[in-house]
């Protein structure tokens, strides 16, 4: 009778280890999704730092300061000294007159410059990370370089008495890269270099994180 019974009744034990199996499952999923979630969270700001310096590289080939909750984790390399962004092609020219005793003289002249403008990286260029916000400062842009491509004499009239000097020549010749490097500051060109260089920074971070600028102050002519 006893062997009836026992036999009649289920055993339990293999529904109780399942269910301890289950928990203890459920458990180690937890544990294990906490411990990533940690991770993720302790590491996000070498993640973060590792896709600025991968930004400004490809964009520029130089890295910025890096600062991350008041700490410096990246000081600014220093490759380049410069860091040409847009190159325009500018045309000037430049007359002189003198009378002396009703004698004039007189000489015109037009030079095309290929002017570059971008940063000093002498200057302070920083990224500062908060979260998945990155905070950008650029120094303030400039005119690099004014190089001649082509130099034209439109007149050259000697006076009767008054006569042309090699001098004349030279000092007209020299004014004529400052007036292509004010042009170019009138016209522009710096404030063209930030917007080009702040739109390939955002391209490189789209669209995983957010991008703010602190506006640079501009040259002036």
């Amino acid at each position: 009778m006893n062997d009836y019974l026992c036999a009649a009744m289920p055993d339990s034990s293999p529904s109780r280890l399942s269910w301890k199996l289950i928990f203890l499952l459920i458990v180690l999923a937890v544990l294990g999704t906490g411990a990533w979630i940690y991770w993720r969270i302790e590491t996000a700001p070498q993640r973060i730092t590792r896709d600025v310096l991968r930004a400004f590289r490809e964009v520029s080939g130089v890295a910025p300061r890096i600062t991350v909750h008041d700490r410096v984790v990246f000081e600014q390399t220093k490759d380049a000294l410069e860091l040409a962004v847009v190159t325009r092609e500018t045309a000037v020219e430049r007359e002189m007159e003198h009378e002396w005793l009703g004698s004039k003289k007189r000489i015109r002249l037009r030079g095309t410059y290929v002017v570059k403008a971008g940063f000093d990286l002498h200057e302070h260029l920083a990224v500062r990370i908060d979260g998945r916000r990155i905070r950008i400062e650029l120094p303030p842009p400039k005119i690099l370089s004014v190089d001649p491509r082509d130099t034209e004499v439109l007149a050259f009239e000697n006076g009767l008495w008054n006569k042309i000097e090699p001098a004349d020549l030279e000092a007209e010749l020299r004014a004529l890269p400052a007036l292509a490097r004010k042009k170019a500051v009138q016209t522009g060109l710096p404030g063209e270099a930030v917007e080009t260089f702040q739109k390939r920074l955002r391209d490189q971070f789209a669209p995983n994180y957010e991008v703010e600028f602190t506006e640079p102050a501009m040259p002036l002519p």
